[in-house]
Parts: structure tokens; C-alpha cells; sequence
């Protein structure tokens, strides 16, 4: 619990929303090409979804590096909004994401589970449980 208790919320940059309302299926693939581009993580239920292969998100939470904020609300054109669909959480360490070939920019199965157990939804944590093994499992060797 010390990320989500401790460390989630001094990371925190804030919660935004796309200027021009939108469905969030419409944004996710742009926020999947950013990434690669700009080099940030994907989190939250959008990476639960990419992890999973399950989820249809309605929300994502992006990991950055400090200098990289304003890029990437420039880019996926945001404004503040405490009810938006994505959060910018500043990066700690160097080995916060998921070392998958496949996966690129996806954040820790660790730090995606974390992420959702504040989150009241006893069938996403289930889901989610169920593939952090695995992908826990993929990661240790």
C-alpha cells in the first residue's frame, strides 16, 4: 500500500480531459502512438486493457518525466478537469515499466494494480489480479 497511500499521491501531477468532448475508444490509439514518440507510460485502465487484452478503458493514467508534461497536454490537446479521463503522474525510478517487447511504454503489471486498488470494482481488481501473476511471472525471468 505505500505506493497508493505514500508515494501516488506526491506524484500526482493532476486529472485532465480532452478539449473537445470525445468518446475515450476514439483517443486511445493516439495516446498509444504519443507514447512511443514522447517515451512515456501508459497506465491505469488503458494499460490494463493493452495488458489484459479484456478491459474496454474509459480512462488512462500517464507516467512522464517531469520536462515531458507539457508535451504531452499539448499533444493530446487537455485541459484541467478534476472528473477527466487522464492522469499525469511523474516517473520514479527506472524500472517502472513492463519489460515485454511487445508491450512497449505499458507501466509494471505492479504499478497498473496498484493504481486500481483504491478503485471499488471488485471485477476489474479480480481480472487484473489474475494477470499481474502472470505478467509477474514473465517479468521475473
Amino acid at each position: 500500500m505505500g505506493y497508493v497511500e505514500c508515494l501516488g499521491p506526491k506524484l500526482l501531477w493532476g486529472t485532465f480531459a480532452f478539449k473537445e468532448k470525445c468518446k475515450f475508444s476514439q483517443v486511445a490509439n493516439n495516446i498509444i502512438y504519443l507514447a512511443r514518440d514522447i517515451d512515456f507510460l501508459i497506465s491505469g485502465q488503458l494499460g490494463a486493457a493493452i495488458t489484459t487484452s479484456y478491459l474496454y478503458p474509459q480512462s488512462a493514467a500517464i507516467h512522464y518525466f517531469k520536462y515531458q508534461a507539457y508535451s504531452i497536454i499539448k499533444e493530446l490537446n487537455l485541459i484541467p478537469d478534476k472528473q477527466g479521463e487522464i492522469i499525469l503522474i511523474q516517473k520514479f525510478g527506472n524500472k517502472n515499466y513492463l519489460s515485454d517487447s511487445q508491450l512497449e511504454n505499458i507501466a509494471n503489471p505492479l504499478l497498473i494494480y496498484a493504481e486500481f486498488i483504491k478503485e471499488n470494482n471488485d471485477r476489474l481488481r479480480g481480472c487484473l489480479e489474475s494477470r499481474t501473476r502472470y505478467k509477474l511471472s514473465l517479468v521475473a525471468q
